[in-house]
């Protein structure tokens, strides 16, 4: 059995962890079977945006018309569009190999672990132990139970990636971020989309004001169906049948396609490291349980990114790194503190939120205020001819602190950094107040938000 002081499982947050333990000296395993990133890099937020990019850039035309200009696209080269994002891709792997071979202290495994007792893991044809271990292998695309499905050639947002010719109908199970993304993006292409969600609304998580406006508008391009379950997949020639029963219906419908893609959630990959056997704890659903420190109930083994299932996000799993490194490495007492921690959708029009929503503020017991504002309500919003997009203002009264920020509209990932900042900061309101702002321009839209609670 090989001895580490660090071993580190999964090579996407993880790679912070390396990085911070082969600086100080340690001896380090990194255990990755696939490619060094993690979803992120190599399946989710990077190629995905650079595949939204231009479909932004086609959907933009709608305003354009607003603004008294035409304009015709006369032709989308797909395969191009998915060649850029390959590439790029694979120039992130070669960066980060180089990367990784200036640290000497660490010893790849390009292999799967799994527990074989407590403390100790095989990977590959060796057994190994750390002092130390974080566990950072993540999640995986959550596949429901539908009749037929397993029979069907199914997309998910692993192997969506790997089109080279954009089909001409496409079906997707599923209404949460990655559906709506992709939605975004396929109807951009020219594909002809069904979206089908089983809740009654989009991307549930989400203030119910942002989720209706988001319905809204993806139904201008696609065929949005929410409240619906999905009763079987099968094949129909070269293409695929989806049969569906609507809430309360007493007859089912049948939609076809050339393509489905599967994007229903996410679900944790302990269990292909078989963590049980380890003596790890896990929730009812499979994640991984830690402190707020990112320990686990065994000594010497953190939890980081997704396989927690704390907040799901790249920049979030980062912190939960530096955090964990922190006590792991530098004898601190540092928790991880989620109440600022933001995230967007990249769908059309664009959604950003931080904290707490209305329904969780007032459940909390706090007694707050409410605003909504319009992008038409400051001169910049007014100027680009924004009709649908809007904020959501929720702050504490008494002290007065914001509690939580939603924002749909153009920019929306970028306006709502000024409110995180804020947050970051003490939270107070009159942090957004001090601050001079450029007019006119968007970010006027922050404070305008803010006043509006007034």
């Amino acid at each position: 059995m090989k001895e580490f002081d660090v071993v580190v499982l999964g090579a996407g947050c993880g790679l912070e962890i390396v990085e911070r333990a082969s600086m100080a000296g340690y001896q380090v395993a990194l255990v990755e079977p696939s490619l060094l990133g993690g979803t992120c890099v190599n399946l989710g937020c990077i190629p995905s945006k650079m595949l939204i990019a231009p479909a932004d850039m086609i959907v933009e035309q709608e305003r354009a018309a607003r603004l008294g200009v035409t304009i015709r696209i006369d032709h989308i080269d797909f395969a191009s569009i998915m060649i850029r994002m390959r590439t790029a891709r694979a120039e992130s792997q070669m960066h980060l190999e180089h990367s990784l071979s200036h640290f000497e202290s660490v010893t790849r495994y390009p292999a799967a672990a799994s527990y074989i007792e407590p403390g100790v893991l095989q990977v590959g044809d060796e057994t190994i132990r750390g002092k130390q271990v974080f566990i950072a292998v993540g999640a995986r695309p959550f596949i429901p139970s539908i009749e037929g499905l397993p029979e069907v050639d199914y997309l998910t947002n692993d192997s969506v990636l790997e089109l080279s010719e954009l089909p001409k109908s496409l079906v997707i199970v599923g209404g949460g971020y990655v559906a709506v993304e992709y939605c975004h993006f396929f109807a951009a292409m020219g594909t002809r989309v069904t979206l089908l969600e089983m809740a009654d609304r989009l991307v549930t998580s989400e203030e119910p004001e942002i989720s209706a406006v988001l319905q809204a508008e993806l139904s201008k391009r696609a065929h949005v169906v929410t409240g619906t379950v999905v009763k079987s997949a099968s094949r129909n020639g070269e293409g695929v049948r989806v049969v569906t029963r609507a809430r309360g219906a007493t007859h089912d419908t049948t939609y076809q396609a050339e393509k489905v893609l599967i994007a229903a959630g996410r679900q944790s990959n302990a269990d292909t490291l078989q963590v049980n056997t380890g003596g790890v704890v896990t929730d009812a659903i499979g994640y991984v349980e830690v402190d707020g420190h990112m320990r686990t109930n065994q000594q010497g083994v953190f939890a980081i990114g997704d396989i927690n299932g704390k907040s799901m996000f790249r920049h979030a799993a980062n912190v939960q790194a530096l955090v964990a490194a922190a006590n792991a490495f530098d004898g601190q007492k540092i928790e991880m503190d989620y109440r600022a921690i933001p995230h967007a959708i990249y769908s059309y029009p664009q959604i950003a939120s931080v904290g707490l929503t209305e329904t969780q503020a007032r459940n909390a017991g706090y007694d707050i205020a409410v605003s909504l504002t319009s992008y038409s309500d400051v001169a910049k919003g007014e100027a680009i001819a924004e009709e649908v997009g809007f904020t959501k203002c929720i702050v504490n009264r008494d002290p007065e602190e914001i509690l939580g920020f939603h924002i749909i509209g153009p920019y929306a990932p970028i306006l709502i950094q000024e409110v995180v900042n804020a947050m970051q900061s003490g939270g107070h309101v009159d942090e957004i107040a001090r601050a001079i702002h450029i007019h006119p321009a968007m970010p006027e839209l922050i404070p305008s938000s803010f006043g509006d609670l007034a």
